[in-house]
């Protein structure tokens, strides 16, 4: 049976001197000079990081155990050109995709992430449903939603993707919802149990420009499940089929939540890392703001956007140069 590369989630990773003379230009020269050789220090420990945990499950058949370890390894390759470190990338499909093995994956993420940190899950495979209880089959004894849900509710990781691409998932929408936690399935219910085409178009959207709809090189959730879903609705039409899942979203982190890179990030100064670290700030503020679009004069909404924009631009400008010393 294929498999993927499997493992579990490890960490992947004052005053200012004197006091200022002289006039108003050099007392700002100072700061500045301050301020940027606290840029270019060594990243503090605490830094916040994006986990990975990627699930491909029982195919049943060698047809669907070969698509499900297939997208798993896509999702793999998306998530380390992202996440930059193999080992804050954790891929179970195969034999490896095991019941133990997916708590034991689980645990570790309670144990190893911080309140800061991001966790992105994607189960890939099929589900079933019972009309009262939805387990994600996997090589062995299965895994039931609700042990799933309680398990992603230990990991302390204060923003969560969480990705169900089986069929049947719809049944754990609700229960699986929670507060700074986006939920993702391919189905709208339990009743919806043939095998899905979201989990193909998911990991595809990862990948793909055709996602980047605002073209900065980055995949929010949002993003990449509305091409998901449009490519889904789109197969289903183009065969004139009547479509037997029907792809759902849940929580309001989405638009804010970057769930992949389409171009690999080297940071190997602390310079890159200090202009990574400003562009990343700069795009939460973006998005942010894009939030609270309809509580602001358009005017206003337009100026501040802008002004985001140009500092965006100038900052990966700067990340540009840099990366080509």
């Amino acid at each position: 049976m294929p498999a993927t590369r499997g493992g579990s989630p490890a960490a992947w990773g004052g005053k200012l001197p004197g006091r200022f003379l002289g006039d108003a230009v050099l007392r700002r020269g100072l700061l500045a000079a301050t301020l940027t050789a606290g840029l270019l220090a060594v990243a503090p420990v605490a830094r916040a990081e994006l986990y990975y945990l990627i699930v491909g499950g029982l195919g049943g058949e060698t047809s669907y155990d070969e698509a499900f370890a297939g997208y798993a390894e896509s999702l793999a390759e998306a998530a380390l050109r992202t996440a930059g470190e193999e080992s804050r990338v954790a891929v179970l499909a195969g034999a490896d995709a095991s019941r133990d093995a997916l708590r034991a994956s689980l645990s570790d993420l309670a144990e190893q992430t911080g309140e800061t940190d991001s966790l992105a899950v994607f189960l890939v495979g099929h589900g079933s449903y019972d009309g009262q209880q939805y387990k994600f089959n996997l090589p062995g004894p299965d895994i039931d939603g609700d042990e799933l849900g309680a398990l992603l509710a230990a990991v302390p990781a204060r923003t969560q993707l969480i990705v169900n691409a089986t069929s049947a998932s719809g049944a754990v929408l609700e229960d699986w919802s929670a507060d700074n936690r986006t939920v993702i399935t391919a189905t709208r219910s339990g009743a919806e149990r043939n095998a899905t085409r979201f989990a193909e178009h998911w990991a595809a959207a990862l990948s793909s420009d055709e996602s980047d709809l605002d073209k900065n090189n980055v995949i929010t959730a949002r993003e990449a499940f509305d091409y998901a879903a449009r490519k889904v609705a789109d197969s289903y039409e183009s065969e004139g089929t009547l479509a037997t899942e029907h792809p759902q979203i849940a929580g309001d982190t989405a638009a804010r939540f970057d769930v992949a890179r389409l171009v690999a990030r080297v940071v190997d100064t602390p310079r890159m890392q200090a202009l990574i670290d400003e562009l990343d700030s700069l795009e939460e503020q973006i998005a942010a703001l894009r939030l609270r679009r309809n509580e602001l004069a358009v005017d206003d909404y337009q100026a501040q956007l802008q002004a985001l924009l140009v500092e965006l631009a100038l900052v990966q400008q700067q990340i540009d140069v840099v990366g080509e010393q």
